[in-house]
């Protein structure tokens, strides 16, 4: 009788074994043919690099915490340095500077022509329910509001912020103070802004059984003013200077709005097919002078921190534009971390890329499908060339090419050039001794003003 050969036997047996792996990570890594996943588009406002607790332990954001543990934390994700070019890029995979200067800071103009393909309405057209909640900030009137940009369902503020408790825009802009509203429409509301959107999103949620949908969130948490109950302030009793106490307790209120919305999408059975994407809209600003918003608004000093990144909010160091950012969803993607560049932009063509939604070049995209990457099946090694302008005079702007980088801090002052790759904190500036270097990046940076609506 013949009898097996041992090590044959255990090279089949390593074989199959390995050829489960590699199916088991590819069911893990590719999603169906012609997914069609839920989106949850999660920003938050202000929130700086070491204000989440996975890069700083003194805060308290268990719920954002384990999203990173168990989704991909993107250690290189890029936004704009201030709240509406961050908006633009999102909804329309474009940098702000190509739709005119208006774009290139926060504003109350109306930001998208008509008939601009956003996210929202190419997911709509799509067969997507969708839905806003939160900080709009693209158009502080209602008829330049987000119902008419693709979105079924409106609700939160036109404006940049509001007071925490009267839901009334800055004091110094009377014919934009009514901004709280549902579908362009103004309300009158009680209650704390965290727990209503929190509340509005968690309902909405609830709603959905039919269509794939997507929900964006943009939180104004921990945007200022700042005003937090005492419990929140209670769970941060740590932090012994005040000013960092209260927006450490802005952020453990903000973690807790968005395990409400996570704990949503369990309960009605939706978790499983939900892709959550997680970013600030700029880094965490320094200083605030108080007494901008209706009362009460503080004054607050060192309260934010991009710490270890050089720079703050409207600045194009890296601590005013890298910001913290995941993206988790149970099944499809392996948690890890995720070290390419990529910006704000990207997350247009790749979530219509996901959903299998041909992009047009009539759109002009300045971002790429990164799913491949996020999802760890292919690599992109080409360098990427990402751009900003922030300021109507174009006060400050930057070009990233590799692990290259150049800025200029303000409208007369001599572009620096940093090593990105080996100096993150941008801590010598190269641009004396890389003079070729230098040039090379500005010739780069000027291809990309060319395209530019300024």
């Amino acid at each position: 009788m013949a009898r097996s050969v041992p090590c044959l036997s255990r090279a089949r047996s390593a074989m199959s074994a390995s050829l489960l792996l590699v199916a088991m990570l590819a069911a893990v890594a590719a999603p169906a043919e012609n997914a069609r996943p839920n989106v949850v588009l999660i920003v938050a406002d202000d929130l700086g690099w070491a204000d989440v607790g996975y890069h700083n332990p003194e805060i308290r954001s268990p719920n954002i915490d384990r999203l990173v543990k168990t989704g991909i934390e993107l250690d290189l994700h890029y936004v704009q340095p201030q709240c509406t070019p961050t908006r633009v890029a999102l909804m329309t995979g474009r940098y702000p500077s190509r739709f005119g200067r208006h774009c290139t800071q926060a504003s109350n103009e109306k930001a998208l022509p008509d008939g601009t393909p956003t996210l929202s309405s190419l997911l709509k057209q799509a067969g997507y329910d969708t839905a806003l909640v939160g900080k709009w900030h693209l158009g502080s009137k209602p008829e330049w509001g987000p119902n008419h940009f693709g979105f079924d369902y409106s609700y939160g503020c036109l404006a940049g912020a509001t007071g925490i408790y009267d839901h009334r825009y800055r004091l110094t802009r009377p014919e934009f103070t009514r901004t709280w509203h549902r579908n362009e429409e103004f309300i009158d509301e009680e209650g704390h802004v965290t727990d209503l959107e929190a509340r509005e999103a968690v309902a909405w949620i609830e709603k959905q059984r039919e269509e794939p949908f997507f929900l964006y969130l943009p939180f104004q948490a921990v945007h200022v003013p700042l005003v937090e109950p005492d419990r929140y302030l209670e769970a941060n009793a740590h932090i012994d200077y005040a000013d960092r106490r209260l927006f450490a307790a802005a952020v453990t209120h903000l973690d807790e709005a968005i395990g409400k919305v996570v704990d949503a999408l369990d309960r009605t059975g939706q978790r499983e097919n939900t892709l959550i994407i997680f970013t600030s809209d700029n880094g965490g600003l320094h200083n605030h002078r108080g007494d901008t918003y209706p009362p009460p608004d503080p004054k607050l000093e060192n309260f934010s921190s991009n710490l270890p990144l050089r720079g703050q909010k409207s600045q194009t160091y890296e601590g005013g534009m890298r910001v913290p950012a995941f993206a988790n969803w149970p099944g499809y993607l392996k948690p890890g971390v995720r070290d390419m560049p990529m910006h704000a932009v990207d997350w247009l063509p790749t979530i219509l890329g996901l959903i299998d939604i041909k992009t047009e070049d009539a759109w002009h995209l300045d971002g790429q499908n990164v799913w491949p990457a996020l999802a760890a099946y292919e690599s992109n090694s080409d360098p990427r060339t990402l751009y900003w302008v922030w300021g109507a005079r174009r006060q400050r702007v930057a070009l990233r090419h590799g692990g290259w980088k150049i800025l200029r801090p303000g409208p007369e002052a001599d572009f620096e050039l940093y090593n990105v790759a080996k100096d993150p904190y941008e801590k010598t500036d190269l641009s004396d001794s890389h003079p070729e270097q230098l040039a090379e990046m500005k010739k780069r940076f000027a291809a990309e003003k060319a395209k530019d609506a300024l």
